[in-house]
């Protein structure tokens, strides 16, 4: 099953169907002259954005950029350069070096999901030579062709490699992780706080920097377009703050449970406000708590 949805002005939304599943992580392309690509998956499912590209007619992409290089969002760069020969792939400096050598990013993983799990989710990733990298950062413009460009925002916080992508003419905000995951049908922002780059307050101020640039919509890889932007930027940057408030508060008590104290808090608090059994579901499954965890107490640590 393929997903290709206009946003208008040659702008679409493609669900690259991460895990075999819709609604899991979407890809954003613009098919102008020049065809840019945001994202591009994990190589376990890559075969499925090949097939939403085949479905929008798309056969040739100009560059393939990575917000950051967690493999939800870059494990598949090096696959995608190989099906693509003329593509770039942009990423920023900090992350350059990870998709030219992907070893040590594939064992930093590897601890963590270990080799079943590697496989089960993620797949390989492959090295894309240094000269097919285009190396982005603030500032960057890359050109879409008719005097129109995608200008990158250099947003480390969730990762020291973050970036988000701005398009004037659609009004996108393509934020990757950077402002958190917000799923359609209940389109609350969620933090996402991983170790080992999270800092609160560089998510807050790049929050804030996002604000004043008054986007049209904010473009989510987990999941879709949401246009209640001022609202939902101030509701990232108070919930976040109430999850390090949370596990700063609880992280002695809860000894090596705290993954799942702070799974009950957050969801009872979901209850709490509102939201369904299936809203809350779904924001249970994409996330991956024991990370979740670990990035605030490491963040606490290293601030004391």
């Amino acid at each position: 099953m393929t997903e290709v949805t206009s946003l208008g002005n040659d702008l679409y939304l493609l669900d690259a169907m991460m895990h075999d599943e819709p609604g899991r992580l979407a890809c954003y392309l613009f098919d102008t002259p020049n065809r840019v690509l945001i994202e591009c998956g994990p190589s376990r499912s890559i075969g499925h954005l090949y097939d939403a590209l085949a479905a929008a007619g798309v056969d040739d992409v100009a560059v393939m950029a990575v917000t950051h290089i967690h493999l939800d969002h870059a494990g598949g760069a090096g696959h995608f350069a190989d099906r693509f020969p003329g593509a770039a792939i942009a990423v920023h400096a900090a992350g350059a070096r990870h998709l030219a050598s992907p070893e040590r990013l594939w064992s930093s993983a590897t601890r963590i999901y270990g080799e079943q799990g590697m496989h089960e989710l993620w797949g390989p990733m492959q090295p894309i030579a240094p000269e097919r990298l285009l190396v982005i950062e603030e500032g960057t413009r890359i050109p879409l062709g008719g005097g129109r460009s995608v200008e990158v925002m250099y947003t480390p916080g969730h990762a020291k490699h973050e970036v988000v992508f701005f398009e004037e003419e659609t009004g996108a905000c393509l934020v990757g992780d950077a402002v958190g995951i917000a799923f359609p049908h209940g389109h609350m922002v969620q933090p996402v706080t991983p170790p080992p780059d999270f800092d609160p307050d560089l998510v807050t101020e790049h929050l804030e920097r996002i604000a004043i640039r008054d986007p049209a919509f904010l473009g989510f890889a987990h999941f879709g377009p949401n246009r209640d932007c001022q609202n939902s930027l101030a509701v990232a940057a108070e919930r976040l703050w109430q999850w390090v408030d949370w596990v700063e508060a609880a992280g002695a008590d809860a000894g090596g449970d705290l993954d799942e104290a702070l799974r009950r808090w957050v969801l009872d608090g979901y209850r709490r406000d509102g939201y369904s059994e299936e809203v809350i579901a779904a924001y249970d499954r994409a996330t991956y708590w024991p990370m979740q965890a670990a990035g605030i107490q490491r963040w606490l640590s290293l601030r004391s």
